[in-house]
């Protein structure tokens, strides 16, 4: 492996070498290269999201299937805070019709079909942490008293805002920070509007957190407000743009520089003898 992967003199200069490589993988399984794409050991045997978040399977998916399809749906709040809770195709491409051709999404159905799913096969991504504990089981507690909780309490979608739209979601009982930006993130691409802080806004989470503490050396259990985030993640995009070619960073919003530094806390842990949560399992 590059000395640049485990050698960087800063854990900024390993956010910069990890975006390189990350995306450079990236773009050789796209123009169809042979495996491997990297001779980094850490990025061939563990499991990282792409730099740009849109670019992940799961997101890929779902543009193609359920955001650009549907786009403007007026259940579109609901669908997409159920794709994120559940984030696997396999189960989400059994309930598609379930949630758009009705009026409203058939949520009895819904629960009914992903228990038929369950006998037989995890219905969850394991990549999320997702507790059930409301609900005789996990499958009720994220229908009803996740997603079906944004419709009992109104939630306006403000179409203009990122940051507006997630401050409602994140009041909302079973959203914490982490969860309601995943939303906020993917109805930017499934709802109309100029989400015009999408460049600038991104909301905090617990990996972003601990990949910025990285950055200035600080315990991992630092605690920031999600205004001492911001400051902290402006001058991270600064910085990678100062230093990425524009290949790169041209196609990046904040939402996919908060996401960097959460791999990148990944990356640091494996460097220091630790591991990830999942293994790479090559696919073609």
């Amino acid at each position: 492996m590059s000395a640049s992967g485990t050698e960087c003199r800063s854990v900024t200069d390993r956010l910069i070498y990890w975006m390189r490589e990350r995306e450079a993988i990236r773009l050789k399984r796209l123009n169809g290269s042979p495996a491997p794409w990297t001779d980094d050991p850490i990025l061939r045997t563990w499991r990282f999201c792409n730099v740009r978040r849109m670019d992940d399977a799961v997101s890929l998916w779902l543009l193609g299937n359920w955001y650009r399809p549907h786009f403007g749906h007026p259940s579109m709040l609901a669908a997409v805070a159920l794709a994120r809770f559940l984030n696997l195709p396999s189960s989400l491409g059994e309930i598609t019709n379930l949630v758009f051709d009705p009026p409203r999404p058939n949520y009895r159905r819904i629960k009914t079909a992903l228990r038929r799913i369950h006998r037989h096969r995890t219905v969850f991504n394991a990549a999320y942490m997702v507790r059930g504990n409301d609900g005789p089981d996990k499958i009720e507690s994220v229908v009803d008293y996740n997603v079906r909780c944004l419709g009992r309490a109104k939630v306006a979608v403000d179409a203009g805002s990122m940051e507006a739209t997630w401050q409602r979601i994140v009041n909302v009982r079973g959203f914490g920070s982490f969860m309601a930006g995943q939303v906020v993130a993917d109805l930017r691409w499934a709802l109309p509007g100029s989400w015009s802080d999408a460049g600038a806004w991104a909301p905090l989470g617990p990996g972003s957190l601990k990949g910025l503490n990285r950055l200035h050396g600080r315990p991992l259990s630092y605690r920031l407000d999600q205004a001492g985030f911001m400051v902290e993640l402006a001058e991270v995009m600064a910085e990678c743009r100062r230093r990425l070619p524009v290949t790169i960073t041209d196609r990046l919003e904040a939402m996919d520089y908060q996401n960097c530094l959460c791999e990148v806390d990944k990356y640091c842990r494996v460097v220091e003898g630790g591991r990830c949560k999942q293994r790479y399992r090559h696919r073609e």
